[in-house]
């Protein structure tokens, strides 16, 4: 059934420029169909070194991923466009509903509700998506760079990222005065790491991917023995 949905999904995509001008009521089943595809292709290019696959082979179903990962970013913005804003929601009355145009409800006679197929949390995230096309592009050109298929979780990421950057931005300066200079540099450092590294390790690892993993966990750590050995604290200069 996934492989089903993503052939259509990549017939679609490629024979069909002109997707994003559907109205919101087909871009909803679009998205599912992108998600699946989306999954179903970053399970296969974690496994594309097993597999026994021509070098082209290989490029080719990874640009097809990228493809996949492009046109669903796409798809979430065109729909985070289309939705009725937040303010529109909250104002929305009791009363009767009755089906619109584009797809959306309108309720009590006046403003227009989320459409059915798209839950309150999936539309917050595909305005935050729908208003930072700067990080949907970072996002893309990273993937592109590390053979990587951009997702919407990698975007939202990026948003909470830089979000949290700024939130902290003062409370960092006002550090970087309390701190001495190289101090403060091996301090940022270690917390630009903390927002950076996912709060939860990837689930289903291959062997060799954790092993990888696990030497660089270790690195880290020994990099930062000191400050758990007790020995090595006390008698750090005072």
């Amino acid at each position: 059934m996934n492989q089903n949905k993503t052939e259509v999904f990549q017939e679609l995509i490629k024979r069909q420029p002109d997707f994003l001008e559907r109205p919101l009521e087909e871009l909803l089943p679009m998205r599912f169909m992108g998600e699946v595809a989306v999954n179903a292709y970053r399970g296969l290019i974690k496994r594309l070194d097993d597999l026994p696959l021509s070098i082209e082979e290989k490029e080719s179903r990874l640009r097809d991923g990228q493809d996949a990962g492009k046109a669903l970013l796409a798809i979430e913005t065109r729909i985070g466009e289309l939705l009725p804003s937040v303010e529109e929601v909250q104002r929305t009355g009791k009363g009767g509903s009755r089906r619109q145009p584009d797809g959306s409800l309108r309720r009590g006679g006046s403003q227009r509700v989320l459409p059915e197929g798209i839950k309150t949390h999936q539309a917050q995230r595909a305005r935050a998506i729908a208003s930072h096309p700067k990080e949907v592009e970072e996002v893309i050109k990273e993937a592109e760079e590390n053979e990587d298929i951009p997702t919407k979780t990698a975007v939202l990421n990026k948003i909470a990222y830089k979000r949290e950057r700024e939130r902290t931005k003062g409370k960092r300066e006002t550090t970087q005065i309390e701190m001495m200079g190289e101090a403060y540099l091996y301090y940022s450092k270690l917390e630009d790491a903390l927002r950076i590294i996912p709060s939860k390790p990837p689930v289903d690892l291959r062997e060799q991917d954790y092993l990888k993993i696990k030497a660089i966990a270790l690195l880290i750590n020994k990099r930062l023995e000191v400050f758990f050995d007790e020995k090595k604290e006390k008698s750090l200069p005072r």
